[in-house]
């Protein structure tokens, strides 16, 4: 497939050992908060969904990009980054809605993963930026 082999899904791979951490100490707190207020099999399937959107977002930006930069024209680049944003949230939005109007997946879980590879950038370069003050 193409995507795999964008730049985006390097990235992924090498953010994916992080990712699966965050997801962890996702698990761990919603286990606990189970232990607290009672288990609900949605917690973990909104988990499940979120990681799938949020990699299926993080991958269509990476191909978007991708033809951007490629493209020759700047009025047509930025149509297609504009097209691509809008396209991306509204299919985030329907799906996510629709998982949770039919009561498949905890809401507050379902979006907990999209803000990870944010989290991931983050640390990422402030750890960069650490290394570049040492030098």
């Amino acid at each position: 497939m193409k995507i795999l082999k964008t730049q985006a899904a390097s990235e992924l791979k090498e953010m994916a050992p992080y990712l699966m951490i965050f997801n962890a100490a996702a698990v761990v707190i919603s286990v606990i908060a189970g232990f607290i207020w009672g288990f609900d099999w949605r917690v973990f399937t909104g988990l499940i969904a979120g990681n799938a959107v949020s990699v299926a977002n993080f991958l269509l930006i990476g191909v978007t990009v991708e033809k951007v930069v490629r493209s020759k024209d700047f009025r047509r680049g930025r149509s297609i980054a504009g097209a691509s944003y809008g396209l991306r949230y509204a299919g985030m939005f329907a799906v996510l809605a629709g998982l949770l109007y039919f009561k498949l997946v905890s809401p507050v879980t379902a979006l907990i993963p999209l803000i990870f590879p944010r989290i991931y950038y983050t640390f990422f370069y402030v750890r960069l930026h650490k290394e570049d003050d040492q030098i």
